[in-house]
């Protein structure tokens, strides 16, 4: 049995329970490129509609970004021998840069892009999509903040810091994914190989 086999089994029975609940919202058709539907012959790395990938992705994302952000937290507050806290990860009134640990709130959640950024590079693979995980990433946190708060981000600051985070995350994944485009392809056994 393949490692994808009980994921794939586990994703084809939510499918098929939320196709029986929801017949619009899962009815999708796969298509490859091989597929005369496709319109996509000859195309170099076409993309194709695959949610199941864009899913999984879009929480493996999240997962990284959480576990990365509560351990720079902690590594950022036991240096200054203070408590770590989900305060300093969710809480949007810790943003301004009146005390030092406050300071190093900020300087977390940039360490942290730059990490969410090794994730997208690794994770979404193109520099086009870049953009889309980050802004999703950042919607996701955006309302869970909202929720361990109680109350909508009112925080100029915070505002700010997430604007900034999502520009580094963009712009950092974006160079590693257009660097890794641009690697040379390996001609092995070829006459090319001189």
């Amino acid at each position: 049995m393949s490692a994808s086999g009980p994921v794939h089994s586990l994703w084809s029975s939510i499918v098929a329970v939320l196709g029986r609940a929801f017949p619009n919202l899962v009815h999708y058709q796969k298509l490859t490129t091989n597929s005369p539907a496709a319109g996509m012959q000859g195309k170099f790395r076409s993309s194709v509609w695959d949610p199941p990938l864009i899913v999984s992705q879009m929480i493996t994302m999240q997962c990284i970004y959480y576990t990365t952000l509560g351990l720079v937290s902690a590594l950022v507050m036991l240096v200054i021998h203070n408590q770590p806290s989900l305060h300093y990860v969710f809480d949007t009134d810790v943003f301004h840069i009146s005390a030092k640990v406050n300071q190093l709130v900020l300087v977390s959640h940039l360490l942290n892009s730059l990490l969410g950024a090794v994730a997208l590079w690794m994770l979404a693979w193109r520099a086009k999509q870049c953009l889309d995980f980050a802004c999703t990433l950042h919607l996701f946190h955006f309302m869970c903040c909202w929720i361990y708060t109680g109350h909508f981000p009112t925080s100029l600051m915070w505002w700010l810091v997430q604007l900034l985070c999502i520009i580094l995350m963009v712009v950092t994944g974006e160079y590693l994914c257009f660097k890794s485009d641009m690697k040379d392809i390996p001609l092995v056994g070829s006459k090319a190989d001189v």
